[in-house]
């Protein structure tokens, strides 16, 4: 019962109550209480000797990364802890910009106890919002990758070691990683590390349904600069720009060139909680939802794909509804649904095995903290139960199998030989 004896989670209870109804609510609260995944999560950082051997291999890169933090009223305990996590980075070669619309010099003053020509600070003669206060900083960049950092958060000492790496590994294979991603979790300001959020390779459906990439992000500066953040959507303008940034690496991809979108299996991120901060209160930003949900309507509209986006059930997540999918996305071969006996999952979406992915949940529940059950998302196999396939490819198949006997395998290597796509849609009927 302690899971929900918290303020933070009364308040989410009620509020979720008032948006969803009793039943609806009744059953999160039961799914919250059986949750065990992230229990027994404990953040390992890197031991001292893997710091020390990071520290001597600079020769690992010639990236530089400049790291935006737009600053406004940011208390000193949380600016002294964040740049201190930049500065403690063990790859060496970044930049700090700092970009402060607060009223006061407060943290101008900070920083002349601080002798690191790596750090610079400016100050902005107006507030104008977290997305032109940041393009502001992004204006003085002049790293090959910028990552953006908030300003009452942290990172890891590996992280920036860890993207150099990854983007260094990118070009052996003659590609290029124009966006990057990794790992992260929550933080309550002392020594309790949290709610990590695991992430998967890339999934553009995942992505319309949820801004899972979040931190900690590192985009090619050039293609930031190109694309900037757009005041119309502060609040969710992180997530506004990495919809944008994907679909353009998306369209240059299908010219031919060889681009990536990269995901780091490894937490580098500390996001922290407090009141006001929606990590810990969903409620205190719900126009940041109100922008998100704005984004990915705009983002589909741009890629000439006729669907609805509308709130879920859960902040922060949207649900996309299409007029008709394989019209639209001639990529998409086969969209699947959950199977259910009992009550509880028995098929549907599948891993590489044939297994479930979400095998014995409950009907209703939404697969835990970040409700991935409950979202559109891409899978290695599907089950034919509940499905819908396009009809063409499916006749191809048929013609060059037709007398298979394990047809779901041989049809998800039918599908993916091909580069398209099985879809997991989790209302589907």
């Amino acid at each position: 019962m302690n899971k929900l004896l918290t303020p933070t989670n009364w308040k989410k209870t009620y509020h979720y109550l008032r948006k969803n109804g009793p039943r609806a609510a009744l059953t999160a609260a039961l799914e919250h209480l059986s949750e065990h995944e992230n229990d027994a999560y404990t953040y390992i950082p890197p031991s001292e000797e893997e710091l020390k051997r990071q520290r001597l291999h600079q020769d690992v890169s010639d990236i530089r990364f400049s790291i935006l933090v737009p600053l406004y009223q940011t208390p000193e305990l949380y600016f002294q802890e964040m740049l201190a996590s930049v500065r403690a980075q063990t790859y060496e070669n970044w930049e700090l910009i700092l970009a402060d619309a607060s009223p006061t010099n407060a943290l101008q003053k900070l920083l002349e106890s601080v002798d690191d020509p790596r750090v610079h600070y400016f100050k902005l003669t107006e507030n104008k919002g977290i997305s032109s206060n940041t393009n502001e900083a992004l204006s003085h960049a002049t790293g090959a990758y910028t990552g953006l950092l908030d300003h009452d958060d942290i990172l890891t000492p590996d992280a920036l070691y860890e993207m150099a790496c990854a983007i260094e590994e990118s070009k052996k294979t003659g590609a290029i990683a124009l966006l990057l991603y990794s790992d992260e979790d929550k933080w309550d300001g002392s020594a309790l590390f949290y709610d990590p959020n695991l992430k998967p390779s890339f999934d553009q459906d995942l992505l319309w349904s949820n801004n899972y990439i979040c931190h900690f992000l590192v985009m090619e500066t050039a293609l930031m600069k190109t694309l900037l953040l757009r005041p119309a959507f502060d609040g969710a303008q992180d997530y506004d720009l990495i919809l944008r940034a994907c679909g353009k690496i998306s369209q240059e991809a299908q010219t031919g060139k060889s681009l990536q979108v990269l995901n780091i299996s490894r937490v580098l991120y500390h996001w922290r909680c407090h009141r006001e901060s929606t990590a810990a209160n969903p409620q205190s930003k719900r126009y940041a939802y109100e922008a998100g949900l704005k984004a990915v309507q705009e983002n589909l509209q741009e890629r000439g794909i006729a669907a609805r986006v509308s709130h879920s059930r859960h902040l922060g997540f949207y649900r996309v509804d299409y007029e008709d999918i394989f019209r639209d996305r001639p990529e998409v071969a086969m969209v699947v649904g959950p199977v259910f006996d009992k009550g509880r999952i028995v098929g549907g979406a599948l891993d590489e095995t044939g297994k479930p992915l979400y095998e014995g949940l409950r009907k209703g529940f939404d697969g835990g903290h970040l409700h991935r059950a409950g979202l559109w998302q891409s899978c290695p196999m599907g089950d034919f139960t509940n499905s819908q396939v396009r009809p063409k490819l499916w006749a191809e198949f048929l013609e060059e199998h037709p007398k298979e006997t394990d047809k779901r395998k041989a049809w998800a290597d039918f599908v993916h030989e091909r580069g398209c796509l099985i879809l997991y849609d989790p209302e589907k009927q």
